[in-house]
Order: structure tokens, then sequence, then C-alpha cells
């Protein structure tokens, strides 16, 4: 019977080992090869020479700047390629005159090899500096995008068409309901080619538009002078960021895409995959948003008033989603030790009432993640100062003793004011501080409103639980209040955010740009009407999805909004 177990044991395990051992073989029959000279070390460098390269460009500096600058470039450069490409691309498949205008002028830029083109881009652009690296990469990789996902929409049956008009779709409505949903796994798809294809240009983009650093640049010129350690130690980085890039796209695609087949059932995972996505799930990703966003804002706040390094930029987002994967796993432990979550309650993360996680693994795995957003903390505090120590230490506390302790914050009614302060100016102002290591009053202003969202996110979850918390004693704002009461608290946190962003603009606090925002507002009044007219829980649940959706539209569009205004001074300045 052991045999037999050790034996089930060994088959399930051997994939992953497998994927671990191949990559370790081949670096050393790598290494191997060059010292014995089978390959000539003149030209290929050895694996250990790249390692003290790398460990070399940490050790100075040099890494985290090149690859801040290149990843800017990447996204940034994707974000200008792909999101045309997906409006128009979508438009051309199910508007024959769209397609008629496009489809020439696709099909005859497309095969152009993009790298001759960069230097007419450069000369045409080269007085906007960076945006011109950054619309290079869009332009090069927008008609390849753009042919991909019209040609997905065609491919969709005219059926589904037909169904929707017979059911009184109009165009805005088949657009959404139909040609978008059925077109995204083609799009997923077309999505991380573009990537790809992007990190491929950078290189290019690099060279040619008079770029003085990045990955791309530094390589190229390692190369030119038979640097071969650190021009291996280039080729390495981008085979990182392309591996990290896919892994991402990988991961959020059943989230984009719920309704697609999966290709291997939880089952047929490795274990390795499966353990982390047991974590991943338990740390609810989906609520990331909610601590993205508010980083988000504050850095391109600080990007507008002059202000940015994205090597910093990617430490303070990855360490307050640390935070707050820490504070939901925490949060989850508690609740359930208390008896406030059970498996019938709705949204409850449920890793431990499924026995995907013990409890202590849970407790454990929260610990673990606020050391990791502790520790890059402390390295944000080396290099801006004490303010920073102060807001993650009082972070922290917070986090943990939301639901810990006998007098845990979301027990007795401070949830919304503690999760308005931390979630919304708290990161907000503290982003904008890491990078411009100053304080101001617009900054503040400018976060209130995304501090009012994520406390409406909060309050519709205890709208919802209100019957259920008042059972179990769980004093929150809405069992204090009432069902009217707290209603009318939940109109006030969404109201509030329309009414301070536009005393923002009109007080220059934030640019008029970020009215943009505005167009969110019939969303958030349907959310105020099904408040209104329900009390069940099964009623409100969906009110808290669609109040985490509002908070991140909104917060997007005032970032879009932010990026629009930095465009265009960066055109007036020149």
């Amino acid at each position: 019977m052991n045999s037999l177990t050790n034996s089930k044991n060994l088959t399930r395990w051997l994939p992953t080992i497998l994927s671990i051992l191949s990559p370790l073989l081949l670096i050393a029959a790598w290494e191997w090869a060059v010292t014995a000279h089978v390959l000539d070390p003149r030209f290929f460098p050895k694996p250990s020479g790249i390692a003290t390269a790398l460990r070399e460009m940490v050790a100075s500096g040099d890494l985290w700047t090149a690859i801040g600058l290149s990843l800017m470039r990447i996204v940034l450069g994707f974000l200008a390629g792909i999101i045309p490409a997906v409006i128009l691309g979508l438009l051309m498949g199910v508007n024959p005159i769209a397609r008629a205008i496009l489809n020439p002028l696709a099909y005859a830029i497309n095969p152009i090899p993009k790298i001759l083109l960069l230097p007419f881009i450069a000369y045409a652009l080269l007085r906007y500096g960076e945006w011109a690296n950054i619309a290079a990469l869009g332009f090069s990789i927008f008609f390849l995008l753009l042919l991909d996902i019209s040609a997905a929409v065609q491919r969709i049956e005219p059926r589904y068409f037909e169904v929707a008009r017979s059911f009184g779709a109009n165009r805005w409505d088949v657009f959404l309901t139909v040609a978008l949903p059925a077109s995204l796994p083609s799009i997923v798809n077309t999505v991380k080619l573009g990537l790809a294809y992007t990190l491929t240009l950078v290189v290019g983009v690099e060279i040619t538009l008079s770029v003085d650093n990045g990955v791309g640049y530094n390589t190229w010129n390692d190369a030119q002078v038979y640097r071969l350690d650190a021009y291996g130690a280039g080729i390495v980085i981008f085979a990182v960021l392309g591996l990290l890039s896919s892994l991402v796209i990988d991961g959020v695609t059943p989230t984009l895409i719920p309704w697609q087949p999966r290709s291997a059932s939880a089952a047929e995972l490795s274990p390795l995959r499966r353990w982390a996505m047991t974590w991943w799930r338990a740390a609810r990703p989906w609520s990331f948003t909610a601590s993205a966003v508010p980083v988000l804002l504050g850095c391109v706040i600080a990007a507008y008033d002059g202000y940015f390094n994205p090597w910093l930029f990617a430490l303070t987002l990855i360490g307050a989603v640390s935070i707050h994967a820490g504070t939901n796993l925490i949060n989850d432990y508690y609740d359930y030790r208390k008896g406030a979550d059970s498996e019938k309650s709705l949204g409850q993360g449920g890793a431990i009432q499924k026995r995907l996680l013990t409890p202590r693994q849970v407790f454990l795995g929260g610990i673990g993640a606020f050391a990791l957003g502790s520790i890059i903390g402390l390295y944000l505090v080396s290099v801006t100062g004490p303010l920073i120590l102060v807001m993650g230490i009082l972070s922290v506390l917070a986090g943990f003793f939301y639901t810990a302790g006998p007098a845990a914050l979301a027990y007795i009614g401070l949830g919304e004011i503690t999760v308005f302060l931390f979630m919304g100016p708290a990161i907000v102002i503290g982003a904008y501080y890491v990078q411009a290591r100053t304080l101001n009053v617009p900054v503040a202003l400018a976060s209130l409103p995304i501090g009012f969202l994520v406390a409406a996110i909060l309050h519709a979850n205890n709208l919802r639980d209100l019957e259920g918390d008042r059972e179990i004693g769980k004093r929150t704002l809405a069992t204090i209040l009432g069902r009217q009461r707290a209603n009318l608290e939940y109109y006030l946190l969404i109201g509030g955010t329309y009414v301070v962003l536009v005393i923002a603009a009109i007080s220059a606090a934030a640019p008029w740009y970020t009215l943009i925002a505005v167009v969110t507002f019939p969303a958030a009044l349907a959310l105020m009407r099904r408040v209104s007219a329900n009390s069940d829980p099964a009623g409100l649940n969906p009110v808290l999805r669609k109040t985490a959706q509002l908070h991140m539209r909104f917060g997007m569009l005032m970032v879009a909004g932010w990026i629009i205004a930095l465009f265009v001074n960066q055109i007036v300045r020149r």
C-alpha cells in the first residue's frame, strides 16, 4: 500500500520536478561546454559570468534603473498600441464601412518592417523626447493587433448577433454583449503576442531613438564592445520579463474570461501550481484594485508634478498590495474564529471554509504578506524618510487589528473610517511622497474621492451582511445606524465622490481632464437605486461587486485624466 502511494506521489510530482531540473541541466551543460571550449568563450559567456554581471548590476543600482525605464516604455507603448487596436478592431469586426476604410491601410502598413519606420518616427516626434519612444512602440504593434482583433470578431457566428438583435439589442449592446465577450479569448492571445513583440521592439527603439539608458540600449552597447557577461545578463533580463508577462496574462485570463473552457482541471494541475493557485485565491486578488488604484493615482500626480521613478513606483505597488493581501488573510482568519464567516456566508474568502487551507496556514500567510510589505516599506524609508515608516506601521496595525483582538476595528463601527483613511488618502499621499519627497494639500484633496469609494465598497458589504452581523453581535456602522440611515450613508459616500472631484477640479487641485470620471455617474445612480430597493443579502450581493467595479473605473479614469494633462503639458512646454 505504501509503495502504491509513493508511486502515485512520484507520478504527481514528476512533471514539477522535471520542469525544475530541465533548465538547471541546460545551465550546467552550458557552463561545462564553455569551460571545456566546446563553445568558444570569445563568443559564448558562461552562466556563472552572467550571474556575476547581474549581481554587480544589482549592487550598483544600474539594473533597476535600466529595467524601470525599459518597463515604463514597454508598458506605456503597449497600452498606446493595444487600446486603440481593441477599439478599432472591434469596430472593424462589426461595421463593414469601418472595415472598408481601415483594412487597406492596415494591410499595406503591417508588412513593413517596423525597424525601418523608427527613424521616420524619430524625426517626426523628436521634440517630444520620451513620448516619441512610447509612440514608436505603440505604432509598431498597432496594425498587427488591429488585424488580429478584427479577424477574431469576424469569426463570431452571425447567429449570435441575430439573436441579440431579435431581443432588441441596439448597436452598443451588440458591441458590448456579443462582439467583445466572444472575441475576448482571441484578444487575450493577441495581447500576449503584442506584448512579446513589444519586448523585441523596445531594443530597436532604445537603439534608434537616441535613448541613453534602458535594458535594450545597455545590452546592445555591451554586445558592441564584447562585454559578453553583461550582454548575456541583458538577454536573461528580457527572458525573465517575457516569462513574467506571460504568467501575469495567464493568471488574469480566468478572471477576464470565466466562461472559457479550461485545458486542465484543478485535479490535473501540478502540486506546485495548485498550491500557488490556492494561495492566490485565498488572498482575494480581485480586491487588489482597491490598493493598486490609489498607488497609481499618487504616482501619476507625482509624474505630473515632475517626479517619477519607475523602480520606486513598482516597489510601492508591490508593498501596498502585499499589505492588502495580508489584511485579507488575517481578516479571514479572525472572522472565521469569531464566527462571522461560515460555509453559508456570501462573499467571504472561503479558503478555510472550503478546507483548502487550515486556519493556522491562513494566519501565517497573512503574517508573511505583512512581512513582505514591511521589508519593502523599510527600503522605501531608507530612500525617502521617516514619514513612510510611520505610515507603514500604522497601515500594518490597521490591517491586523481590523478584525483581530477584542476591540477589532471592524467590530466596533470603525471599519469604514479605517478603510477610508488607509486605502484612500494614506496610499495616495504615501505614493506621492515616495516619488516627490514632499506633501501638499492638492494631493490630499485629490485622494478623497478614492477614499469615499473604497469606504463605499466596505459599506456595501456591511449593508448586505447587516442582519447576519447583528445576530453575532458584530457592530458595524450599518448595524448601528439601521437599514434606512445606513442606506443614506451609502448615498453620501457615492455622491460625495463626485462632489469632491468637481471641487478638486474647480480649485485646481486636479486638472479639468479628471472630470472624465464623471461618466461613471449613471452607474453610481443605478447602484443607489438598487440599495434603496433591496434589503435581502442576495439582492445586495451584486452591489458589493459593482461598487468595487465603480471604484476601479472611476479611479482609472482619474488616473487617465492626470495622464492626459501630463501629455498636454509636455506638448505645450515644447
